[in-house]
């Protein structure tokens, strides 16, 4: 009767054990399930923000706002003396109309730039970048430009230049940085980075407020 006993006992216990390992096995496979399927809503999420943000139109205006000679007398009164190469006095950006906006609000990237012409005579390829960068992961450029803001003849000057553009309906709301980058005969020679944040939502008193982030 004994040796019964002990192989019933045994034979749960090992019932147990096998309950026990098979709900773990269950367990681990729905989370396995769900983690993947995370992921996988988030990759498409990833995607399709991408694919709006590149789809969408930028336009690019520029306007010069001073001749050489104007910019050549400023900076010759300041320093005492013109550089022998072209070379860039003043560059800056801003958002407008804020860092913060909602989707089908109008977006625009305003430079400011000024490049002395040199003593030397040499071209002034004067180019600026603009790029938009992904919400979620900062490294990805979502979409990017690049212009001429001066004319292919002109060796310096004063320019006003807009990159537009508006964030669609139906993107993640989030911080999308928005960078600026002034070239000079394909070199980097001035750089502004922003931060723009998308808000869904406006109460009705005005004041902003952040839909939750997904995720």
């Amino acid at each position: 009767m004994k040796s019964v006993t002990r192989v019933v006992m045994a034979t749960g216990l090992a019932l147990g054990v096998a309950n026990t390992s098979q709900a773990s096995f269950f367990k681990d496979l729905v989370d396995s399930v769900q983690r993947t399927a995370e992921n996988t809503a988030r990759q498409v999420v990833i995607q399709t923000t991408a694919q709006m943000v590149r789809d969408m139109i930028i336009g690019y205006t520029t306007v010069q706002v001073k001749s050489e000679r104007e910019v050549s007398a400023e900076f010759e009164k300041q320093t005492g003396s013109l550089p022998v190469n072209p070379k860039v006095s003043a560059y800056r950006s801003e958002i407008l109309p804020g860092t913060s906006v909602r989707p089908g609000t109008e977006v625009r990237v305003k430079s400011h730039i000024e490049v002395v012409p040199g003593t030397s005579g040499a071209r002034a390829n004067i180019e600026e970048k603009m790029t938009i960068w992904d919400n979620d992961d900062n490294s990805i450029a979502l979409n990017s430009m690049t212009k001429a803001p001066g004319s292919s003849t002109a060796n310096g000057g004063a320019y006003t230049s807009e990159f537009t553009f508006t964030l669609p309906e139906g993107l993640p709301q989030g911080v999308y940085p928005v960078s600026t980058h002034l070239l000079l005969n394909g070199e980097q020679v001035g750089d502004q980075k922003h931060g723009l944040q998308l808000v869904l939502q406006v109460d009705t008193s005005g004041a902003v407020q952040l839909a939750l982030a997904a995720g």
